[in-house]
């Protein structure tokens, strides 16, 4: 009976022992597993760190396998297998190697293999002795006063602002040709405006109309003769250089419009005579 009692203490011992041994989270059934990584998706194809890992000759690696703050990769020549944090993964991408697409993934630092582990790597700042007889007097560690603020002005390129200054000077003549072909252009509109309005106001004359109502009608002309014809005929031609036309008045009794002329002698408009002939054969032979 002693027998059955030790063996029964024993047995159940190590029941409790086994209990207190620590489950994976594969083992105990828990169903949420690490995050997966982007080099699970490489499956057993070969890659390489950029920036490479320092001290490690060989930069070809193979994913192995991760956990929640890790993930493990093996060295392809050496077979050493190395845990680097998963803060350090960067980007996986693809890059041309001979022809040949080579997968290169990405580290966010620069890491290092020491003592068969992976860390950052840091870089030592290096102080400058101060010289012996450098007489500078220390400054305390705990000041309140401002850094002093020193204006820097950085000196342009000679050449760039010859040409900068050349490109404005062009730009700026451009723009006051521009300016100027605008406003002659529209000047130059207004005159033929106002040259078309004026040159066609003797259109309102008739055969009825005398010296008065020409003057009622176009104003006072700037110059007034009489011409007499070889057959005796009288002609009264009203001159108005503003509008570029002349009137010509002409009758047997009493001066009546007979047409108009322009400065160059051309025929503008003829009145009818009472033959029913046009008076554009009179008006040419008016000097």
């Amino acid at each position: 009976m002693m027998v059955n009692y030790v063996s029964n203490y024993v047995t159940a011992g190590a029941r409790r022992t086994r209990r207190k041994r620590p489950l994976a989270y594969d083992e105990n059934g828990m169903s949420i597993s690490p995050q997966p990584t982007a080099l699970q998706q490489l499956g057993g194809r070969r890659f390489s760190f950029y920036p490479p890992i320092l001290n490690i000759s060989h930069n070809e690696w193979i994913y192995r396998r991760a956990s929640w703050g890790e993930f493990v990769v093996v060295n392809t020549r050496s077979g050493d297998e190395v845990c680097i944090p998963r803060i350090f993964l960067g980007e996986v991408s693809l890059a041309e190697a001979v022809g040949v697409p080579a997968v290169i993934v990405g580290l966010k630092r620069e890491l290092e293999w020491k003592a068969g582990v992976v860390s950052p790597r840091l870089r030592p700042v290096i102080e400058l002795p101060m010289a012996v007889n450098d007489s500078r007097p220390s400054t305390p560690a705990n000041t309140h006063r401002l850094a002093p603020v020193i204006n820097i002005r950085l000196e342009p390129h000679p050449e760039l602002g010859k040409i900068r200054k050349i490109g404005v000077s062009m730009m700026l003549g451009a723009m006051v040709l521009l300016i100027v072909a605008d406003v002659a252009r529209q000047m130059q509109m207004r005159q033929r405006a106002d040259v078309f309005r004026i040159s066609r106001s003797w259109l309102q004359l008739t055969p009825e109309d005398d010296y008065a109502s020409v003057v009622r009608k176009l104003g006072k002309p700037a110059s007034d003769r009489t011409w007499r014809g070889a057959d005796g005929s009288s002609w009264r031609v009203l001159g108005y250089p503003g509008r570029e036309f002349r009137v010509v008045l002409g009758g047997p009794v009493q001066s009546h419009y007979m047409g108009t002329l322009d400065q160059h002698g051309r025929v503008l408009g003829a009145v009818a005579l009472p033959d029913g002939s046009s008076a554009a054969r009179l008006l040419r032979s008016v000097p």
